[in-house]
């Protein structure tokens, strides 16, 4: 049996997508759906409740926002050996339940997480000129078509990622410092989970059978959005290393950082390309958070008490 959690905050239009495309998948298979509301405003919680006893899914409302509390709250409430997380504006392919299970099935013991495809879906054709291989990793998109492990070098990403409950668990949960909550745009709460299972010796695939489509909002094609979202991503490479416990590495070290938001800086200001703002931006935030105290590291106990 698998779990399937689609968590929103004020996305209720986002989650009738991700369901329409979800329900006629469900028939046959012993699958249940749990929507959590994270803390949405009174018109999206009241739909996404409604959405739910539509679609027949399990209902769960936070009073207090975080993508990681409301993971570890699906994660909690689930009754399936399995937890799939699918983004609230993600749309699952026609055939991406069973293809879920099948890989699954095909796993064995030690699997403990496996992620999908993810494809973008433009707002608008042709696709943008301008959104290049590293902007679109920020968007949360992997098209790699080859099935490996994580430890032969894939990827996976939190849009369409699936974990065996009991591992997940035992690793504990989502680290609470992690994850979006409203403008805050850290991320890497399922980064830090997979580290976790990797260093307990389990295994995570990638398989790119497992397909969804991710709904990319015009907003996110702006140079505002790429230069917020670079430098949070910067803040979120120096938290999820300290929330692992990990040493930091020399592409953190603060003067790197600091010659690397420099020099990125300046060639995008003589080019315009938007790669090299990012990495100035991603630098630019790493940087900032080195000059903060540390997290202390994950622990089960911590993590799954912000799910109780």
């Amino acid at each position: 049996m698998i779990s399937i959690a689609i968590c929103s905050h004020d996305r209720s239009v986002d989650v009738a997508l991700c369901l329409s495309a979800l329900a006629p998948q469900l028939s046959g298979h012993a699958d249940e759906v749990v929507v959590v509301d994270s803390c949405s405003t009174p018109k999206h919680a009241a739909v996404l409740r409604s959405l739910a006893a539509e679609y027949g899914a399990n209902f769960i409302r936070l009073d207090t926002p975080g993508l990681s509390l409301a993971r570890n709250a699906a994660l909690a409430a689930a009754n399936g050996e399995w937890v799939a997380y699918l983004d609230d504006d993600a749309i699952p392919f026609s055939d991406w339940l069973s293809a879920l299970h099948l890989a699954i099935e095909n796993g064995g013991s030690d699997l403990a997480a496996l992620g999908g495809l993810t494809e973008p879906f433009w707002p608008e054709q042709p696709v943008p000129g301008h959104i290049t291989p590293r902007w679109l990793i920020y968007l949360s998109c992997n098209q790699d078509k080859v099935r490996r492990s994580v430890r032969e070098g894939a990827k996976v990403c939190g849009a369409n990622l699936a974990f065996r409950r009991e591992s997940l668990l035992a690793a504990g949960g989502f680290h609470k410092e992690l994850g979006r909550i409203g403008d805050r745009l850290i991320g890497g709460e399922e980064s830090l989970a997979v580290r976790l299972l990797l260093r307990r010796g389990l295994e995570v695939m990638y398989e790119p059978a497992v397909r969804v489509w991710h709904r990319i909002a015009h907003d996110r094609l702006t140079l505002d959005w790429i230069r917020r979202r670079a430098y949070w991503e910067g803040v979120t490479e120096v938290i999820l290393g300290s929330a692992a416990g990990d040493p930091i590495p020399r592409r953190l070290a603060i003067p790197k950082l600091a010659a690397s938001a420099l020099v990125f800086g300046g060639l995008y200001a003589l080019t315009r390309d938007p790669d090299f703002l990012i990495r100035s931006q991603l630098a630019a935030g790493a940087l900032a958070t080195r000059f903060k105290p540390p997290l202390e590291p994950s622990t089960p106990a911590s993590v799954n008490k912000a799910a109780a």
